[in-house]
């Protein structure tokens, strides 16, 4: 059932009273505007609002260069087993944190079957002894032979000769001359035969000098085998892993433990492909630890590696921690952050950061604050000597200003530009004192 559509008349009055209501509260919004408190602009033109200045100077700073790195130890071992074997033994007083020393026992090793080994390889050396001995004795008695065939040699051809004389004057018969030839081919058949069998002493020596050779190496190899089967500490450090039991089955190359020596430490810091050509060994570096209750520590530059990472665009320069005494220093996997100085030779104008507001700095002229540009070229984080300010943070200026240069040190934040101010030198009582005077005619300004 469709309700009834108001009149003509209803309508009317509906939008006179949306046209009234709008109307009504622009009216409003004009009368609060136009009568709102305003300050005596007048008595604030004419009043000198009290600044902290700074001046500009050219002075010498380091260009710094920020990096980060992980400790890590000089000196570190993981001992591997070189041999493979059943765990025997453990030194039940290791435990990860424990000192120890070089030469600290650490486990034992099953080695039955390299003891067995060596003794056959013993065996055999004993054997190849007993044939070289064998050897001597057989190369005395062909040498004996093979004189004694010598000697039995010329005189059968001695006989030859007396029967091929006879023959030729007609006393014997040519069957003797035979008789007597094959006798002399029978002896030089058997020196012959001594002759090969006493060279062939010279490569049986060999051959039994190579046996000799390969069966005390793998004597030795065996005694050495033995010997790995001990673990040792091969370094003095503490214990940074070390979880065998006895019982468990070790593969050769695999890490029973590892050993960290915390006393000399050592850190790559990674710092941005830009600052190769500025750091140098020797340059000093300021190490801070992350965390609640951060660490630092200073050391230098020990050396750089030539090449960098492209992919991070990132170099790396080495840094060495020598931990002194007792002190709590960094220790190994510890993150740090680390500011490198890098020398510069040219003088350039630094100003507080908090005075660079937008790219410009507030100079002081005729009485007043004037927006200066300028172009920031680094950061240096510090004390800067003979500033007169407490600033750590400060901004090395690319173009320099002139030295002597007035500026405000909060870089407009609490006075407008334009605004006439009364310099007070920064950390005098006035200019603590004028702090909140300060924020109160900043608040107004803005508000106009």
């Amino acid at each position: 059932m469709n309700s009834p559509r108001p009149s003509t008349a209803v309508r009317l009055i509906r939008a006179f009273l949306a046209v009234g209501f709008l109307f009504g509260s622009i009216a409003l919004l004009v009368v609060f505007a136009w009568t709102r408190p305003l300050p005596d602009l007048a008595e604030i033109a004419g009043a000198e609002q009290p600044v902290a200045i700074f001046r500009v100077r050219s002075v010498q700073v380091p260009r710094q260069w920020m990096g980060y790195g992980i400790v890590r130890a000089s000196d570190s071992a993981d001992v591997p087993a070189r041999v493979g074997g059943v765990v025997l033994e453990v030194n039940r007083s290791i435990r990860e944190g424990v000192a120890v020393e070089v030469g600290t026992f650490l486990l034992q090793l099953d080695d039955q079957d390299f003891r067995r080994a060596q003794q056959a390889a013993e065996q055999q050396l004993a054997a190849i002894d007993a044939q070289m001995q064998s050897l001597g004795v057989e190369e005395a008695a062909l040498r004996d032979r093979v004189r004694l065939a010598q000697e039995e040699l010329d005189l059968v051809r001695a006989d030859e000769r007396r029967v091929r004389d006879a023959v030729q004057s007609g006393a014997a018969a040519q069957r003797e001359l035979d008789r007597a030839r094959q006798g002399v081919i029978t002896v030089e058949r058997a020196f012959l035969q001594l002759r090969e069998a006493g060279d062939q002493v010279v490569p049986r020596r060999a051959a039994l000098l190579a046996q000799n050779e390969m069966q005390s190496a793998m004597r030795d190899t065996a005694m050495k085998n033995v010997e790995r089967c001990r673990i040792t500490s091969p370094i003095a450090g503490s214990v940074q892993r070390f979880d065998l039991e006895v019982g468990e089955n070790v593969l050769p190359g695999q890490v029973v433990a590892r050993i960290v020596d915390p006393r000399r430490l050592e850190i790559p810091i990674r710092l941005p492909s830009s600052a190769r050509g500025f750091v140098a060994i020797d340059d000093p570096v300021q190490l801070e630890t992350v965390g609640q209750v951060p660490r630092r520590v200073s050391t230098k530059i020990a050396r750089i590696e030539p090449e960098g990472n492209a992919l991070e665009r990132t170099m790396v320069v080495h840094v060495d921690v020598p931990q002194v005494g007792d002190a709590v220093g960094l220790a190994p996997g510890e993150f740090v952050e680390a500011a490198v100085d890098a020398a510069d030779s040219k003088s350039h104008s630094v100003v507080p950061r908090r005075s660079v507001r937008s790219d410009r700095v507030m100079a002081v002229r005729d009485g007043k604050l004037v927006g200066t540009p300028v172009i920031v070229s680094h950061s240096f984080v510090g004390p800067l000597a003979g500033s007169g300010v407490s600033d750590t943070e400060w901004v090395v200026l690319q173009e320099p200003l002139p030295d002597g240069l007035v500026i405000s040190i909060e870089g407009g934040r609490s006075v407008a530009p334009g605004t006439r101010v009364r310099p007070i030198e920064a950390g005098t009582a006035a200019a603590a004192a004028s702090e909140p005077a300060r924020s109160t005619v900043g608040d107004e300004a803005e508000a106009r």
